[in-house]
């Protein structure tokens, strides 16, 4: 990769062997934080997976847990080398290395500026959480990863407004409904943006006397394929949210936040709505409390620190996007980016109740975020310029 690369060598070596490190570290000295629960019965779901006969593990895929979809796919591995979980931290380490690379290239396709996106891999690099998160059998970093290729080519059909870049990003948001439901939403949201320009699309290409039997197949599939997705959409049961019926009562969310609400991280009792009213009030406050918690005056126990110093951060890269959006020129893409993402990040934001686990959830956006807010982030040249590579290659 560094030969390919060149310009990001140092990059990629320096964030393999921090990933590396963690990994050793939490498998052979202490268990790192998250790293206890979720980790640990993955990676017993992967071994069980891994032990079924040939027939039955096929048809194990479809589990009635999409979450258990992860560690089926895992279990391959298993199955050929047999169990080591330190193997399938391998597999996650790979895996955010990659997104290393998706990032720059992002970043690149945002800003065009190669010192920018060198600077946005830099700090996915090097990021605390992002760290964590790639050293441990978690479906975390895979998020990350689809999550980028979909806003890559999200962004790619947005300059050339070709349908098969449209559809390359819906294709992305099919494994990220496997790995978290929820992530689903955002899929359907660009599906609508993407059926509308698609139809002005083809309106022009009419106009221009350029349409082919091509387009008249994608025109004909398309209204097919809308009015498969509103016949499902009702029996869709998406995290947090329940079923599509139940997001406009609102009772599967107030639910939700129920729940939640338990731990030693838990948050202020006045996040919890006893009401729709609340409801809409608390928007804001609880996507504040997602994206940067736990504040100071939510310190009750110093492993609470990782999570203060972690939301720190994101306030300095939030700070950045927000004076960039206000003050500097308005950049459109940026704002569609959004259109996606402020659905996904409410619907988060009332799955959770404490600050364990918001800082888990938020991290999945985290390199998009990181890509978005360094377009604004002045330049800070650390080494020559070296010859880099062609993010459209």
């Amino acid at each position: 990769m560094t030969i390919r690369w060149p310009l990001l060598k140092n990059i990629i070596w320096t964030g393999t062997l921090l990933r590396i490190l963690a990994a050793l570290i939490h498998f052979f000295i202490f268990q790192l934080p998250d790293g206890k629960i979720d980790a640990v019965k993955f990676e017993n779901y992967a071994w069980s997976f891994s032990q079924m006969p040939f027939n039955e593990y096929i048809h194990s895929f479809k589990t009635n847990t999409l979450a258990l979809t992860f560690t089926w796919v895992l279990s391959i591995i298993y199955r050929i080398f047999g169990r080591s979980p330190l193997l399938l931290q391998c597999v996650s380490i790979f895996i955010g290395v990659i997104c290393i690379l998706l990032v720059y290239k992002l970043s690149f396709l945002l800003g065009k500026s190669e010192k920018k996106a060198k600077q946005s891999a830099f700090i996915y690099a090097l990021f605390p959480t992002v760290i964590l998160y790639n050293a441990l059998i978690l479906r975390e970093v895979f998020v990350m990863f689809f999550l980028l290729l979909a806003f890559i080519y999200c962004v790619k059909w947005y300059h050339s407004k070709k349908i098969n870049y449209g559809l390359m990003t819906l294709v992305c948001f099919i494994p990220l409904y496997y790995l978290h439901s929820a992530l689903v939403l955002g899929g359907l949201i660009f599906f609508l943006i993407f059926f509308k320009e698609s139809i002005v699309f083809f309106k022009n290409r009419y106009k221009l006397n350029k349409f082919n039997i091509i387009h008249a197949i994608l025109l004909i599939l398309t209204p097919v394929i809308s009015i498969y997705f509103i016949s499902v959409l009702p029996g869709l049961k998406i995290p947090y949210l329940g079923k599509f019926d139940d997001i406009f009562t609102f009772s599967r969310i107030l639910f939700q936040t129920k729940v939640t609400n338990f731990g030693g991280s838990v948050y202020p009792d006045w996040l919890s709505p006893d009401s729709l009213t609340d409801f809409f009030l608390l928007i804001i406050p609880r996507l504040l409390y997602l994206l940067f918690s736990p504040f100071i005056w939510d310190l009750r126990a110093i492993n609470h620190l990782l999570g203060f110093v972690d939301g720190l951060l994101y306030l300095f890269l939030f700070y950045w996007i927000l004076k960039g959006m206000f003050v500097k020129k308005h950049n459109q893409i940026i704002s569609t980016l959004f259109i996606i993402l402020i659905p996904l990040l409410i619907a988060y934001s009332w799955g959770v109740g404490n600050f364990g686990t918001a800082l888990r959830h938020r991290v999945k956006f985290l390199p998009v975020f990181i890509a978005i807010s360094t377009i604004y982030v002045p330049k800070i040249t650390l080494t020559k310029k070296i010859k880099g590579f062609e993010p459209y290659e």
